[in-house]
């Protein structure tokens, strides 16, 4: 009999698809293993094989093979719930031997010329024994994964993978659906690894499909020149390493310091193991800031400026100050502060309704100076101007030549400075004219806003004149957002980055920057400034 130590434990209401799996299985091979049975006090308690048994019920067979344990019953240590549970543990199984369980119960081996009925119990079985995630339409999808893997091969492991839970059946069919493809296969995936790449979680879907795409066009286009572009020219430097550990060149002067370094404790950016922002406290991230900070501080010119841009950050809705922490640093260091800037993010990311404090909406940017005779240039833009468009071809404004255009970034840089005009509050969404990747590039997450440095460089921060081109530098290059602005606003720039990766991306950026450069553009956008003499 079943006890009821067994009912209590397990239920056995709900599974009557496994029940008449079993019993096809009985009747066709017979009971291929005995049912467990204790005696105690005279009755045969069944403490593993309970469905094996309900199935030989059904089938009214009158004898039942069974394992009879022997226990002492009057031992103070005899538990029958005990022993129960323990005859229960399963075999914990390899991926192949799951695998090799499906295929047997679905007789994909042998071919399943069984009656649909009974294919659809045995999807029925493999539905609840297999667990979360596998779901009918998962177990048929599988079937089909193996079935194709079998024909023409499995040099992705796809099989072995879903068996081992590292990817999902959905994942594995789609690639299948990929190498199944005429414009595919596994000749150009060996060559590619895009789906390899997939599968590590590199990229979504729909980024297969397009990279698959491009592949196959520049594959048949035949090969090209690649263009190995520059890391320093007469106009930008990048120096690849940590600000922390590289030496400056001795006879650099810096007009002007535009940095937005790592925040604390908000997102790793690579792999380096002790990437600065991971620091047990935010004081400990504070010092380690400044500390870098100051190699470029030293270098400023008397009348140069050093601008940060930081974000705060929260833990489980404390605010951690960091921001101050960073603040009083720099002052202890005997940084000249000037102010606090406020940069309005209207479209800032929303919090959880589990934080109990208003919607960010802004950062600050933190003015520090060499000393109290910072170069300060206070403007306006002429509000009874307005803006030009230049179009291919066409002649305005008394320029000569022809097929010549305005880049956006000129467009934006004088709609930037029209609506801000030196507030300590600057209004600068953080989606306008940011750093756009190309494909085969690795992803920035934290980009910003090109315009953000150029409000601040265009009061702080001489003009170039024909004799001399004042320097930008950035000790937290990135995405060279801010050598871009730099470039683009005539200036030289020199920025410093760890990470390969963003020196590649960098590089492209400040290349392009370069070539976009147009100086008769900026040169009207000058023209429309009118300067404001300071009392």
């Amino acid at each position: 009999m079943i006890p009821q130590e067994m009912k209590e434990l397990y239920d056995y209401e709900s599974r009557s698809l496994e029940i008449d799996t079993l019993k096809t299985s009985i009747e066709e091979f017979g009971q291929l293993e005995p049912i467990t049975v204790v005696h105690v006090n005279g009755q045969y308690l069944i403490i593993n094989g309970v469905l094996r048994y309900q199935a030989l019920h059904c089938l009214e067979k009158n004898e039942v093979d069974a394992t009879v344990l022997s226990i002492d019953s009057e031992s103070k240590d005899f538990s029958l719930t005990d022993l129960i549970v323990h005859t229960q543990i399963q075999k914990v199984k390899s991926a192949k031997e799951k695998i090799q369980e499906f295929i047997s119960i679905l007789r994909l081996d042998t071919g399943d010329s069984n009656p649909l009925r009974d294919r659809n119990k045995r999807y029925d079985f493999l539905t609840n024994s297999l667990g979360k995630g596998w779901s009918r339409s998962n177990v048929v999808m599988m079937v089909n994964v193996i079935k194709w893997t079998k024909k023409n091969g499995d040099q992705l492991n796809l099989v072995e993978q879903v068996f081992e839970d590292k990817i999902r059946v959905s994942e594995a069919w789609f690639c299948v659906e990929t190498l199944a493809r005429e414009d595919y296969g596994y000749d150009k995936e060996n060559e590619s690894q895009i789906l390899d790449k997939f599968l590590k979680g590199e990229f979504k879907k729909e980024k297969v499909e397009q990279l698959v795409d491009i592949f196959n066009f520049k594959r048949n286009e035949g090969s090209t020149q690649i263009k190995i572009l520059p890391i320093k020219t007469d106009n930008y430097e990048i120096l690849h390493g940590s600000i922390e550990h590289i030496e400056l060149p001795k006879d650099m002067e810096i007009d002007v310091v535009f940095t937005s370094p790592i925040y604390y404790k908000l997102r790793k950016y690579g792999d380096d193991p002790n990437e600065m922002g991971w620091e047990k406290t935010p004081k400990l991230y504070a010092e380690r800031l400044v500390d870098s900070l100051m190699k470029p501080y030293e270098r400023l010119k008397d009348t140069g400026s050093m601008f940060v841009n930081l974000g705060e950050t929260y833990d489980k809705g404390q605010c951690l100050a960091v921001i101050e922490h960073v603040v009083m640093e720099m002052v202890s260091r005997g940084m000249f502060y000037v102010d606090r800037v406020i940069w309005k993010k209207d479209s800032n990311k929303p919090i959880s309704n589990q934080n109990h404090r208003f919607q960010p909406s802004y950062e600050v940017v933190l003015h520090f100076a060499k000393s109290k005779n910072y170069y300060f240039n206070r403007f306006k833009i002429k509000k009874d101007v307005t803006d030009y468009k230049i179009s291919r071809g066409c002649k305005d404004y008394g320029w000569d030549g022809v097929n010549y255009y305005v880049p956006n970034f000129y467009k934006q840089l004088r709609t930037i400075m029209s609506e801000n005009e030196l507030r300590d509050i600057v209004t600068v969404q953080t989606n306008t004219a940011r750093i756009k990747h190309v494909d085969g590039e690795h992803y920035h997450p934290a980009t910003f806003s090109q315009m953000l440095p150029a409000v601040f460089l265009s009061t702080f921060c001489p003009k170039p004149t024909e004799g001399y081109t004042p320097l930008i530098f950035d000790p937290f290059l990135g995405g060279a957002s801010c050598g871009r602005t730099a470039l683009m606003m005539g200036y030289k720039f020199c920025g410093v980055e760890l990470y390969e990766k963003n020196v590649e991306t960098s590089k492209r950026v400040l290349n392009e920057s370069l070539q976009e450069f147009e100086p008769r553009a900026l040169d009207h956008l000058e023209s429309q400034k009118e300067y404001v003499q300071v009392a």
